[in-house]
């Protein structure tokens, strides 16, 4: 048993040095007795605390999981338990082929540490086929990490969570319930973050192309994260909470650095505080209107980070500026390889993208201020001076409550500022990885777990040396005939891209057409008439395409565009993969449901092909005279 335990902890420290470091310091149980039977697998734990049996009969308890499980997931690529027991029962569902993932959320570090003492897991653990999660450190960020898996995140729409035994359902009852929820709110995130329109993505492709060449004759984000000019980044945002906060932003601006949303600016300028960055990233057009009428003596050292996808009014607006374009971790943006040139703006707010960017410039101290990410109690969604309105956002009859700056009860929000929020959330910790703290100052709206809530006037009064004045961000732009080289380079992976893309929308044509004639086919027929040999040949050749979209040159180039096609059918074939088929007939009605299940999803992907290639023509054409 030693050695099992030696080999299990070695390979979990590779992959969860938290976890492994925790189990580290356990040298016995103490709060759990083990009882051996006869049998190899009859184990039972007694949790002394609580006078209570992991099981009733360990043996048959075991093999009602493992028949539960051949028996209705058989063919599921990913299993979620709560409660690891005495870990006998995750060789037993290891031995599935099908089962991609494992993933065991345990609420007790003893429990780990005895489970993993009886079997040797070392290489599921190793190739994360066994994820096992401390519950008291499973948190959204790392829950995340988890759905995002490739071969977990086509499955969202079959998750359940799967309590291991009665111990658990009776003594955590609340920490499952929490756990759920966590899951259930990443999957949701996940899908969400996969949009169901294609319209932004093609927005998005078109304005890059077209503010190419703006981009490479300008600055590099790559400088700009070596530019940091104080020790504390601020992050100001437009939320009512904003309002209260300026006075003591203005008496700080020297010695701090001020990175503004766009929206944000116009509330500054109003108040003469001059921000050191201004981050923006929506491709709207909307958004322009931020950069009107700016006050020159306000951004003259003002540098304006904005996403290569912006609207070309945007960049109009800024011509004068110190205006930097810069990508967005997409892949098609990553296609071009200008790696100079980006890559901010992962999450979906430019708020997100601020502290983004505070952390690639290695600011130890972020701090947030305006970031309600919540109405506030007299109902408005913005602070004073908001150019729109203090009221922009109206309540809906589809807003939610999440829990309150504080801790103390909840406040209303919207879908939109719970997603920004969760970004928040993912990104701080992130940050913290890199021991860089990120302070909530907002006084006021939702609460953004992970960072620490202090009042923005005690916060500067702790940290910010007024005998240090901050430096002013200077960067070079690019030389002219690097831009040219750059500028030409960049033409050559547009002209690729659209190569590949009319290549392999020729050949899904094709095959979606065959599709179209075996469904018609089978509408006339009778059963027993379908040619099913000939069907399987059709899998063949789709199962060519799903692997040319699953390959590297096509996600960099046109995943993007199709997923929110696409994506939404995925998630729907993938319960049909997971239906039991044991019959010949079985089979064969399940491959009649597969093909037809392709047909719109062949439909969809050509016409996503088609659709970039022209948005591609379209960027090039709109292009400015340079």
């Amino acid at each position: 048993m030693e050695n099992f335990y030696e080999k299990n902890l070695n390979a979990l420290i590779q992959v969860d040095p938290l976890l492994g470091a925790s189990l580290f310091a356990i040298q016995q149980n103490e709060q759990f007795e083990v009882f051996q039977g006869k049998d190899m697998l009859d184990i039972n734990l007694l949790d002394t605390q609580r006078n209570d049996f992991l099981y009733q009969k360990p043996i048959d308890n075991l093999e009602a999981i493992i028949t539960k499980i051949d028996k209705e997931y058989l063919r599921y690529p990913v299993l979620f338990f709560y409660g690891i027991g005495n870990g006998l029962y995750l060789k037993g569902l290891l031995g599935n082929a099908s089962l991609k993932h494992l993933v065991v959320i345990e609420p007790n570090l003893e429990l780990i540490y005895i489970a993993l003492n009886f079997v040797d897991l070392s290489e599921e653990i190793a190739n994360e086929r066994l994820i096992i999660k401390h519950s008291q450190n499973f948190d959204f960020a790392s829950g995340l990490k988890i759905i995002y898996k490739k071969d977990v995140k086509p499955y969202t729409k079959i998750y359940m969570l799967h309590i291991h035994s009665e111990y658990y359902e009776t003594n955590f009852a609340e920490d499952i319930q929490r756990v759920n929820q966590l899951l259930l709110r990443c999957h949701k995130h996940m899908v969400l973050g996969h949009g169901n329109d294609t319209i932004d993505s093609l927005i998005g492709i078109e304005h890059h192309i077209s503010n190419l060449p703006t981009m490479l004759q300008n600055y590099k984000t790559s400088d700009m994260f070596k530019s940091k000019n104080s020790e504390i980044a601020v992050i100001v945002s437009t939320g009512p909470s904003l309002s209260k906060q300026l006075p003591l932003l203005k008496e700080y601006a020297p010695y701090i650095t001020i990175i503004c949303i766009d929206a944000s600016l116009p509330i500054l300028q109003k108040h003469n505080i001059a921000p050191d960055i201004v981050v923006s990233m929506e491709r709207v057009q909307l958004t322009s209107k931020f950069f009107l009428d700016l006050d020159p003596k306000l951004t003259k050292n003002t540098y304006f980070v904005v996403s290569s996808l912006t609207h070309p009014d945007t960049v109009k607006n800024l011509k004068d500026q110190k205006l930097l374009l810069s990508m967005r971790p997409l892949a098609y943006m990553k296609y071009f390889e200008l790696h100079d040139f980006g890559y901010l703006g992962s999450g979906m707010s430019a708020a997100n993208m601020g502290h983004q960017l505070a952390t690639f410039m290695n600011y130890d101290t972020i701090i947030l201020i305006g970031q309600d990410l919540a109405y506030a109690d007299d109902g408005k969604s913005h602070a004073k001076g908001h150019i729109f309105s203090e009221n922009d956002v109206k309540h809906s009859e589809n807003d939610l409550y999440v829990q309150k700056y504080g801790g103390e009860g909840e406040v209303r929000t919207t879908y939109v500022w719970d997603m920004f929020k969760n970004h928040f959330e993912k990104e701080i910790a992130h940050a913290n990885e890199f021991n860089i703290t990120t302070y909530n100052a907002t006084e006021g709206g939702a609460r953004i777990v992970g960072s620490i809530e202090k009042p923005f006037k005690t916060l500067l009064e702790e940290l910010v040396d007024k005998q240090k004045e901050k430096t002013s961000i200077k960067i070079r732009k690019v030389r002219k005939d690097t831009f040219k080289k750059l500028l030409a380079l960049s033409q050559e992976k547009i002209d690729a891209m659209v190569e590949y893309g009319k290549n392999l929308k020729e050949k899904v044509e094709s095959t979606f057409l065959k599709v179209t004639a075996a469904c018609e086919e089978i509408e006339k027929i009778k059963k027993e008439e379908i040619n099913y040999d000939h069907l399987l040949s059709l899998i063949d050749e789709i199962d060519k395409i799903k692997e040319e979209v699953e390959s590297l040159e096509f996600s960099k180039m046109y995943v993007d565009t199709v997923q929110s096609y696409i994506f939404h059918q995925e998630l729907e074939l993938a319960k049909l993969m997971i239906e039991n088929s044991t019959t010949q007939e079985e089979k064969k009605a399940k491959l009649v449901k597969w093909i037809e299940a392709h047909q719109f999803w062949l439909f969809s992907l050509a016409g996503g092909i088609e659709a970039q290639l022209l948005t591609i023509e379209k960027g090039l054409q709109n292009r400015p005279q340079l």
